[in-house]
């Protein structure tokens, strides 16, 4: 080991330069940081071979006068950050002072800048780390920066570097990112002279995601606004089943700026888990504001991670937000279908066709079974009493979450997070506080029909509702179970006759494990000898008949290792889900009317009417002019 000594300002930079440019989508994240602090209003990107042969970002904001612009090259020269109580209070993008002296150490480095008030503007040529000149020069007001040859002379830098078409991807999602942060600013990029996006400054965050994602993308958003004491979020939820194989449309923003982060990941999976088919994942762009006294953003060098100083806090916060703006938008699937409405002979004689088509009267009315108006509530139990055997329905499970936004690809984002778990606090579809408890106003719905013992038909105005008898049944059943357990338990039926069934020595193991659950839920079971389990009492809406098969599925679905006091709710809370299931009526049960009047009218005071436990849809809405269109009227 040789003696300690300072590093020369080339090796210093070139370090600095392997944590802040990882590949060209770094420079131009960096650079497009410096443009907003600047105050443009448009800033542009043009990129050629992916970003290795030539990075070029122009933007109209204030610009630099001559001095500015050389110690804007220095390492640790920086307008934003004087003292170090101001790194807890940083409100600009771009504040540590090394991005620029660490690309022109890496690169053919030229800035060209002016302000509004200067004559002449300032040129600064750096090649790898070396000032070459610095002269006056003509420019519009702003600042230009271009980037050649981007580690030219780090070869083992630029070896690691991937295809154009890769690295060009990272670009174009930095400037997504950046464009959905600042609608109020115009962005564009250009790759080998060929435009590849090209925003206009707009109002809303809504209008940039149609610009950027297409007319249908935005169609499927619910916007939403809420505040709680110490945290805003402003997002644009994806319908329940507008929903991606994968997280690459979840977008995190922290005060506009992009970040990826695993508390905020794990409480968007959280909020809408219920909604969610398994495999699937939502789309959502979440804009956060807090105080910037709460988080620290200096935590990465790229500044992706942020740290929260009450995590807990934001995460339950997210949560609830989340789960409110979901169920205040009364979001119900449509049955829709691209047919074009054909018109008749005698609808293109009289009709004026410089007015709206409006929805013609039917001719006739088609025979059903007589209109039943939902307007009070009936007795008759939700729980079947047909016996019908149908497929098991899988429960749906959590999965961890991981955040984007970052130069980096969806999977190595999970990699490379060293934000610390978080320990998701049940019950899973805990209800949120202040939701409306009737999303589905169906005061004046009228029962139709029954469709194959499975789908009651009810009419509104305009509309046509189909609702799946037995997942509304789980739902019912599932939030009553959630009340109960919370007040004074589920209700207990003794049996006459004790049930009996033969267990697995796995089923006996759990049981002996997780007894207690059992019992919270109503069951009273005794080991009999042998591998038999007796069955002398059920939860009372359960029947008879499924006690059996409810409590070996039970037994199936338990952990193999005692639940630990964290675990306990989400494990009663997977059990109330199947519970609910074998209670909860069956398609091919038979209903009459007042117990079908009695199910719609809980289900439409249910707080999560839209979807059962497992997230399967439980109702399907059609309009009375989709309906007209199919007969061409």
């Amino acid at each position: 080991m040789g003696k300690i000594k300072i590093l020369s300002a080339d090796v210093a930079n070139k370090i600095a330069a392997g944590e802040v440019v990882e590949r060209p989508a770094s420079v131009v994240k960096e650079l497009i940081e410096n443009a907003v602090d600047a105050e443009s209003t448009s800033i542009r990107v043009e990129i050629r071979a992916g970003g290795k042969r030539l990075i070029h970002v122009s933007d109209n904001g204030v610009g630099m006068e001559r001095e500015d612009a050389l110690l804007a090259l220095e390492r640790h020269a920086t307008s934003k950050v004087n003292r170090i109580e101001d790194l807890e209070c940083i409100q600009t993008f771009g504040f540590r002072g090394e991005a620029l002296a660490s690309v022109a150490s890496v690169s053919q480095f030229e800035l060209l800048t002016r302000t509004a008030d200067a004559l002449n503007g300032t040129k600064v040529n750096v090649d790898g780390g070396v000032f070459r000149a610095v002269e006056e020069s003509g420019c519009s007001p702003g600042t230009h920066m271009s980037i050649n040859n981007l580690f030219y002379n780090v070869p083992a830098r630029l070896k690691f570097l991937k295809t154009d078409t890769t690295e060009m991807n990272h670009v174009t999602n930095q400037v997504t990112w950046a464009a959905l942060a600042h609608p109020n600013i115009h962005f564009s990029l250009t790759h080998n002279g060929r435009s590849i996006l090209d925003v206009r400054a707009c109002d809303s965050h809504l209008e940039r995601a149609r610009l950027l994602y297409g007319k249908e993308f935005a169609e499927n958003l619910i916007e939403f606004t809420e505040e709680l004491p110490d945290l805003k979020v402003y997002g644009l939820l994806g319908k329940p089943e507008f929903t991606k194989p994968n997280r690459e449309y979840q977008l995190f923003f922290l005060n506009q700026r992009p970040i990826r982060s695993r508390i905020i990941g794990a409480a968007l999976t959280e909020a809408l888990d219920a909604m969610v088919a398994k495999g699937r994942q939502p789309v959502a762009l979440l804009f956060l504001t807090l105080e910037p006294e709460t988080v620290d953003v200096n935590v990465h060098p790229a500044k992706i991670e942020v740290r929260f100083r009450n995590e807990r806090t934001i995460y339950s916060g997210i949560v609830r937000i989340l789960r409110n703006a979901v169920h205040k938008a009364k979001y119900i699937p449509k049955i829709e279908t691209p047919v074009e409405p054909t018109e008749s002979e005698d609808d293109t004689e009289t009709r004026d066709t410089s007015l709206p088509r409006q929805v013609s009267t039917p001719r006739h009315t088609p025979r059903s079974s007589p209109a039943t108006k939902i307007g009070q509530r009936a007795t008759t139990p939700v729980a079947g009493t047909q016996q019908t055997q149908t497929p098991p329905v899988p429960t749906q499970e959590t999965e961890g979450t991981e955040q984007v936004p970052e130069t980096v690809a969806p999977s190595e984002v999970q990699a490379t997070s060293t934000t610390p778990e978080v320990v998701v606090q049940p019950p899973r579809q805990e209800i949120p506080d202040g939701v409306n408890l009737n999303l589905l106003d169906f005061e004046d719905v009228q029962l139709k029909t029954n469709l194959f013992k499975t789908y009651i038909v009810a009419e509104a105005k305009d509309k046509i509702f189909f609702i799946d008898q037995h997942v509304a049944a789980e739902r019912v059943l599932y939030e009553r179970f959630v009340n109960q357990m919370q007040a004074d338990g589920i209700p207990v039926q003794g049996l006459l006759l004790p049930v009996t069934l033969e267990a697995t020595p796995q089923q006996l193991g759990a049981l002996k494990i997780h007894g207690d659950i059992f019992e919270k839920l109503g069951f009273d079971l005794e080991e009999f000898g042998g591998n038999t389990i007796l069955i002398r009492a059920i939860p009372s809406p359960l029947p008879t008949r499924a006690a059996a098969q409810t409590v070996t599925d039970l037994l199936d679905k338990l952990p193999e290792e005692p639940h630990t006091d964290v675990q306990l709710p989400e494990v009663i809370d997977n059990a109330l889900i199947t519970l609910a299931c074998k209670s909860a009526v069956k398609a091919g049960d038979t209903l009459d009317t007042k117990e079908m009047m009695n199910l719609i009218k809980e289900l439409s005071e249910a707080k999560l009417p839209f979807n059962c436990p497992h997230s399967r849809p439980i109702i399907v809405e059609m309009g009375r002019d989709e309906l007209e269109r199919w007969f061409h009227r």
